[in-house]
C-alpha cells in the first residue's frame, strides 16, 4: 500500500487513518463537525497527496492533449486549468481531471488514485511522437486550503493570490523550490491548491505546518467527501466510472463537442440522438435516514434507481446525497423514496447542490 508523504507526521495528531484507492491516509483528524465547520466558516487544510500528477510535455502536448481529453485545450492559456474527461472509445468515462496548462508545450495534469495506472496505462498507448508521459506522483505533494478565508493564509506564505480567478494558477517559491499554487478545490467553496514540484519531506512538513500553526484546520478525506457531496461533485469509482457516459453523470457540460475529434467523440454522437436512461441526480432526505450507496430509491410502489453517494450533511441537518435516476425525474421538489434499511423514507429530489461558489 502507497503511504502519503506526510503520513508519520499526521500519525501523531490524525484521530483516524484509513486506506483510499491504495494509499494509507488520513480519515479525519478531529471531528468531521469541526472539521466541515472550519471549512465552510474559515479554512481547512487537506492532504490530497494520494491523487495522481502527471507532467505531459513536449512539442506535441498540445495536440496530444486535444486527442485523449474532451476540452479544448488548445484554447486553453498559459497560467488556467480547465476540469476535463478522458473517455475510451465506446464514450465511457476513464477518468475526470483537471489540467493545468504551464507553457504552449507543457501541461500538468491531476486525475484521481484510484486510475492511476490505467490513465497512465492509458496516456502512453495514445501518445504521440514528441510527447513526454511522467507520473510525478511520488516525487511531490499535493494540499488543498479551502474556506472563504483560504486566500488570506495561502498569500501570507507565497505572496498576494487574491486576485487569481477561479481556476487560475501561478508558480511560486518556498525555499527555492516551485510551488504551483491555483485557486481551486472540491469543496463547492473558495479555496486553492498547492503542489509542491522540488523539495522533500522537510519542505513539505514546512508547507503544511505553516497553515496548522496559523490556525488553519487539519481535515481528513471524510470531511473533503461530505464537502464534495453537498457541492453536487460525482467522484470517480463511487458515482461513476468507465461504465458510465457524461450524459449519465451529468458531465456533458465538460465535452466539447464542436472540437475536430477526441476518443469517444463518435460514441457520444450516437448517445447523445438515443438520449440517457438514467443521469446522475441530488437527492435530498425529508425524513430521517441517511442516503447510503446501494440504498434504492423509489416513486410510489415503482424501484426508479440507486443512491450512489450519500452523507448527513452538516449544512442543512439532514441526508444528502446522489442518486441514479430517469431523466423525467429531474424536476426541483419531485417527490421519491429512499429505503434506508428496510423502511422507506420520504425524500425529494433537487436541481441545485447545498453550495454553489459566486466564483471570483
Amino acid at each position: 500500500m502507497n503511504k502519503i508523504p506526510l503520513l508519520d507526521l499526521h500519525e501523531k495528531t490524525a484521530k483516524e487513518l484509513g486506506e483510499f484507492a491504495g494509499w494509507r491516509t488520513v480519515i479525519t483528524f478531529s471531528s468531521l463537525r469541526e472539521e466541515h465547520e472550519a471549512v465552510r466558516k474559515k479554512a481547512g487544510i487537506f492532504d490530497i497527496s494520494h491523487m495522481t500528477r502527471t507532467k505531459i510535455s513536449g512539442p506535441g502536448a498540445t495536440k496530444f492533449l486535444q486527442k485523449v481529453l474532451t476540452i479544448d485545450v488548445e484554447k486553453l492559456k498559459p497560467g488556467r486549468m480547465k476540469y476535463g474527461l478522458i473517455l475510451n472509445m465506446d464514450g465511457g468515462i476513464i477518468d475526470d481531471v483537471t489540467v493545468y496548462k504551464v507553457t504552449d508545450d507543457s501541461y500538468l495534469m491531476v486525475s484521481n488514485a484510484l486510475t492511476r495506472s490505467h490513465v497512465l496505462e492509458w496516456l502512453k498507448n495514445n501518445v504521440d511522437e514528441e510527447v513526454l508521459v511522467e507520473d510525478i506522483t511520488e516525487s511531490s505533494a499535493f494540499f488543498a486550503v479551502q474556506g472563504p478565508r483560504s486566500s488570506s493564509y495561502v498569500s501570507s506564505l507565497v505572496g498576494d493570490v487574491s486576485g487569481f480567478k477561479w481556476f487560475e494558477g501561478g508558480f511560486r517559491t518556498v525555499d527555492d523550490c516551485r510551488l504551483l499554487v491555483t485557486r481551486s478545490g472540491y469543496t463547492g467553496g473558495d479555496g486553492y491548491e498547492l503542489m509542491t514540484l522540488c523539495g522533500e519531506q522537510q519542505l513539505y512538513e514546512k508547507v503544511w505546518s505553516f497553515f496548522t500553526e496559523k490556525g488553519v484546520k487539519p481535515c481528513g478525506l471524510a470531511c473533503r467527501d461530505v464537502c464534495r457531496i453537498e457541492a453536487g461533485f460525482p467522484l470517480y469509482g463511487q458515482d461513476f466510472d468507465e461504465r458510465n457516459d457524461p450524459f449519465e453523470a451529468g458531465l456533458f457540460w465538460a465535452v466539447k463537442m464542436d472540437k475536430q475529434f477526441f476518443i469517444g467523440k463518435e460514441a457520444l454522437e450516437r448517445k447523445q440522438a438515443k438520449g440517457p436512461v438514467k443521469k446522475l441526480s441530488l437527492v435530498e432526505m425529508m425524513e430521517p435516514g441517511v442516503p447510503r450507496p446501494g440504498y434504492k430509491v423509489y416513486v410510489g410502489d415503482v424501484e426508479a434507481g440507486v443512491v450512489t453517494s450519500g452523507c448527513l450533511s452538516p449544512l442543512i441537518g439532514r441526508g444528502f446525497g446522489l442518486a441514479y435516476l430517469p431523466p423525467s425525474l429531474q424536476v426541483d421538489g419531485y417527490e421519491v423514496y429512499v429505503d434506508v434499511r428496510g423502511s422507506r423514507r420520504r425524500a425529494v429530489v433537487r436541481t441545485k447542490p447545498l453550495i454553489s461558489l459566486s466564483r471570483p
